[in-house]
């Protein structure tokens, strides 16, 4: 996992992996964090737990409904966010900042299809999937 956090340093949200150290989970506690009307709650604690492992109460504020917003109000200094390591390779910036988490744990991603979709180009996906097993995406 990442965190999106205002960029004050020059060059330093230019999707490049910060210099600076990598961020606790706990850090969270201290700023404000977007919500989205569209997520179930199960799926939302994934990427951001309602507390702290310590119990500290992670605070959910503004509603966006995409990136541009989230990230639009991480650049104005009105929340934090993180988000899977793969965000900053997306959506660089240079007035956010991408830190690396050193406590959080990966998030789990599966291939999922409509099985009234499926034909062999799905299979084959799915097979090469399956081949693959098992991979970690970092930000270096």
């Amino acid at each position: 996992m990442t965190e999106a956090g205002h960029c004050d340093e020059g060059g330093a949200g230019d999707g490049a992996r910060p210099t600076r150290p990598a961020t606790s989970i706990e850090m969270l506690a201290d700023f404000q964090h977007t919500d989205s009307p569209r997520v179930p709650g199960y799926w939302a604690d994934g990427f951001l737990p309602p507390h702290t492992p310590s119990g500290h109460r992670i605070v959910r504020g503004p509603l966006v409904t995409n990136m541009e917003e989230l990230l639009t109000l991480v650049s104005v200094r009105e929340v934090v966010n993180s988000l899977p390591a793969h965000a900053a390779r997306y959506w660089s910036r240079p007035d956010v900042a991408w830190l690396t988490f050193r406590d959080f744990e990966p998030l789990t991603y599966a291939l999922v299809w409509n099985t009234e979709a499926d034909n062999d180009v799905v299979r084959a996906l799915a097979q090469t999937v399956r081949d693959l097993g098992p991979l970690h995406l970092s930000l270096s």
